[in-house]
């Protein structure tokens, strides 16, 4: 009697699910970290795959992982046109803080589903990028596409230009960006360096 009362609560265990079967494939977890399309960064031209990404995922976890800690943009040209116009400061000790700060407040504006952002670079068939064993310099031509959208109907803006960007090889061999240079060229009027700006706390 007491076997089949066992038994009987076995059966009754087994059939609610409340024991899991051992031997039955567990559902993967996503990894712990950053999230988006994301490369190991063994080489150079991975960092600005890595940054492309980023920007098209407005992904900031991933945008600064371009970045070493002793990063510093610069813009001669629009820091000149800026000092001109009293607003020197919005260059000036732009560091990667700086940088990831004002490209925070980018994503976050264009997270609103009336406005996108997409960012398209090419290599520059004027200036060859430069690799060597742990320093690069790659110029890329830059296309920002911004795409608001209202009552009103749609509007596109495109902001093009030209940018250097230095990277070394660091901890593990991965490669950052140590140097990011708006470059001058017949780009339009507002260039990636004035965009960005804008977005300077």
């Amino acid at each position: 009697m007491k076997k089949l009362i066992i038994m009987l609560m076995i059966i009754t265990i087994l059939s609610a699910g409340c024991i899991k079967n051992p031997f039955a494939t567990r559902t993967g977890e996503d990894p712990a970290g950053t999230t988006g399309t994301w490369e190991t960064p063994a080489t150079p031209e991975v960092v600005l795959i890595n940054l492309l990404y980023a920007y098209t995922e407005l992904n900031i976890q991933n945008f600064q992982l371009c970045f070493s800690d002793d990063f510093v943009f610069s813009a001669s040209e629009d820091s000149i046109e800026a000092i001109s116009e009293g607003n020197g400061y919005l260059f000036t000790y732009w560091t990667k803080d700086v940088e990831v700060a004002a490209t925070e407040n980018i994503f976050s504006t264009y997270t609103d589903s009336s406005q996108s952002l997409a960012l398209i670079l090419s290599q520059s068939s004027d200036y060859p990028d430069s690799i060597g064993d742990s320093l690069a310099v790659m110029y890329r031509n830059y296309i920002i596409r911004i795409i608001s959208t209202d009552s009103l109907g749609t509007d596109t803006t495109l902001i093009e230009g030209l940018a250097s960007f230095s990277a070394s090889k660091t901890l593990f061999n991965w490669w950052s960006i140590y140097m990011w240079s708006e470059l001058p060229s017949s780009g339009t009027e507002t260039s990636w360096a004035d965009f960005k700006a804008g977005y300077r706390n």
